[in-house]
């Protein structure tokens, strides 16, 4: 393991950080430095004991920065539209930090807490990929519209099709045809998963992602619920991992590498 930089030496890559820190990421992997910047970034915000609130706070980062590299990387055109729903009915996984950033959005609506306790239920009662034959409406959806649409996770927001009929035969006919993604979308997702993950890895907490809804339940049913995880208690243990997590080495390589290289900076 490499030593810790001088302070002198942190300090400069801090201020040599902002050119890049929300700024649309580099996937070509040109540009290693801008990719350590925001993840420093974000790793020091969740080691900030200060702010009560830094696991959303984090999940608010990612998704504006998954946003703006989405915006400048994705440019194919895209059939989805508001009150097009029909990919929010599939098996979905998050962070735990997202899980707090969209409670934050969803407390106080009395309509949509019971929705998604209910939801949370009946997911449970199902293995994940029965989830794909009988599909769970998501609980935050109003009008087939996401009632929680600024603050829905990472891997909402790269969900794009360029092909409503495709779509229509995946998610209301069960055809098994690959998603039509717009180009560069999956590179834009694995750069933030490894860029979310290496973030939580590196501050201690469980980078690992969880089922959504039940998640959702427990978040928005637990008094304190985020400074308590962040305190390291396991509140979220009777939450089910997404079954990717059963076999993540080839994602974790790349955490681990990036991890190293921030390391010695935090």
């Amino acid at each position: 393991m490499q030593e810790r930089l001088d302070a002198s030496v942190r300090r400069q890559i801090l201020i040599e950080d902002q050119a890049w820190i929300g700024k649309p990421v580099d996937i070509s992997g040109a540009n290693p430095r801008a990719v350590q910047a925001n993840v420093r970034h974000m790793a020091l915000m969740l080691m900030d004991t200060a702010v009560k609130d830094r696991a959303s706070r984090a999940a608010a980062f990612a998704e504006h920065l998954i946003d703006a590299t989405m915006a400048q990387h994705v440019t194919q055109p895209v059939a989805c539209a508001k009150g097009c729903s029909h990919c929010c009915t599939t098996y979905v996984s998050s962070t735990v930090p997202e899980v707090f950033n969209l409670a934050r959005a969803v407390q106080g609506n009395a309509g949509a807490i019971m929705r998604i306790v209910k939801a949370s239920a009946r997911s449970r009662a199902m293995p994940q990929l029965q989830r794909e034959v009988d599909r769970v409406v998501c609980p935050i959806l109003e009008d087939h519209a996401c009632s929680a649409y600024a603050n829905r996770p990472v891997v909402c927001r790269a969900v794009l099709s360029t092909s409503l009929d495709s779509c229509l035969r995946i998610f209301t006919q069960g055809i098994g045809e690959p998603f039509k993604y717009p180009d560069n979308l999956g590179p834009v997702r694995a750069f933030m998963t490894v860029m979310v993950r290496g973030a939580l890895f590196l501050s201690g907490l469980p980078h690992q992602n969880i089922e959504l809804t039940h998640a959702l339940e427990v978040a928005l049913t637990t008094t304190h619920a985020e400074e308590r995880w962040l305190a390291g208690e396991p509140i979220f243990a009777g939450v089910a991992l997404d079954r990717g997590e059963q076999n993540p080495s080839s994602i974790m390589g790349l955490v681990n590498a990036l991890a190293n290289a921030v390391r010695p900076t935090l």
